[in-house]
Order: structure tokens, then sequence, then C-alpha cells
């Protein structure tokens, strides 16, 4: 059966997520990745051992310039086990074209509710839904929710962040997600930082593990 790896999309638990996918080693044909479509041909070039971290940067740098920093930071960890691995990498995320655009449009959406208090469900759910998420037979899925049809492993063992679990038809998560965009991610170093400090203020889970982690990270 097909395999999910999930986990959220934080720095640290694409560690875990990259330990769990090297263990799997030679089980693997191939890995579907949450990347962006035009990342695709240089992620497999640095897999294969092709080309170096540089040119991953240069595209990256070149396809996302606003938000090229950050994205790397995060899923820098998970690119290198790609090459230690060796598999075929393929992207399912959306074109640049399309992110940029729902980019806008969710952060017109969090304005909104953060100026005005006004929660627009349906706009919510359809700027929300998914797509499809691929799996296949001796491939590995990389991904922040679970996916029919596949065993799915959550690699991380702690609540997500609003930002990986969504609960479209709830009011109160959009509210929830609002507050950690604007109270914690817009406030902080980075997407973990800002993680471990929600985790331990609003779910009241102090992780001393991922904090000590955290202290010896690079910055974004």
């Amino acid at each position: 059966m097909p395999v999910v790896l999930r986990g959220p999309r934080l720095r640290l638990a694409r560690l875990k997520l990259s330990e769990k996918l090297l263990d799997l080693g030679e089980e693997i044909r191939g890995v579907y990745v949450p990347y962006p479509r035009e990342m695709e041909r240089v992620v497999n070039l640095y897999a294969r051992g092709e080309v170096g971290w540089d040119r991953v940067v240069e595209e990256a740098r070149r396809g996302m310039p606003e938000f090229y920093r950050g994205w790397l930071w995060v899923e820098e960890p998970l690119i290198r086990s790609l090459r230690v691995l060796g598999a075929r990498v393929a992207c399912y995320g959306d074109k640049l074209e399309g992110l940029y655009r729902s980019a806008g449009e969710f952060l017109s959406a969090l304005l909104r509710v953060r100026v005005t208090g006004e929660v627009r469900l349906e706009e919510w759910r359809k700027l929300l839904s998914r797509s499809e998420v691929p799996v296949r037979e001796g491939y590995v899925t990389v991904s922040s929710f679970s996916v029919p049809g596949a065993t799915n492993v959550d690699v991380w063992g702690l609540p997500y962040p609003p930002t990986d679990e969504p609960d479209v038809g709830s009011e109160g998560w959009v509210r929830e997600l609002v507050e950690y965009v604007f109270d914690y991610l817009v406030t902080s170093r980075n997407v973990d930082e800002a993680y471990v400090k929600w985790l331990r203020e609003r779910r009241g889970v102090r992780a001393r593990e991922l904090e000590e982690m955290l202290s010896i990270l690079p910055g974004d």
C-alpha cells in the first residue's frame, strides 16, 4: 500500500520526516513532495547529484523571490535527504502563478477577519479547498494531511499548527488561524519559533526537546 508521511510545514518536522524517509531507504522508488511544479527539475537534478545546493537556492529565488528564504529554511532538511535517498522526485504543489494568486487571496481574507471580525465561511472553504494528493505504490507522499487509500504515518506526534490542520467548517478555526498568523507568525523569527510559542501558550504543551533543538537551528 502507498505510504504517506505526515508532518506540519516546520523545519523541525521536516528533520523528523527526513529521518523516517531515509529509514525506508531501498523500499522507495520515488517521493511526492508538496512543492511548486517549477521546482521539480532542479530538485531531481540535486537528488541525482548533478547540481549543488546553490543551484536549488538560485531556482527558488528566481521563482519565488518574495518568500524563497523562508521556504528553503523549512524545506532544506527534506531536500537534502532526497539527495541521500537518490529516488525520483515528483512535485505536486500548485504552479507558482496559482501559488501567488492564492497567497494574495489568503492574505486578503486574513486581513478582513482581523480588521472587521467578519468570517465568511464559504470564502474560506473555497480558499482552502485541497487539490488531490497523489499516492502510488512504491512511492512515499509527503503531506500535512491524511490521504485515503494509503498508509498514513504521522511523524510529528504533537498538535499541528492551525495552518496545517484546517477545519474550514468552523468559525472558531478561522479565528484561531488569524490569531496564529498575526500574534505568532508575524512576531517570530521563523515558523518554528512561532509554533513552539503557540504550542506552549495555546495548547499547554511544553516541548522541551523542540525548544532545545530550536535554540541551535540557524536563522531563516
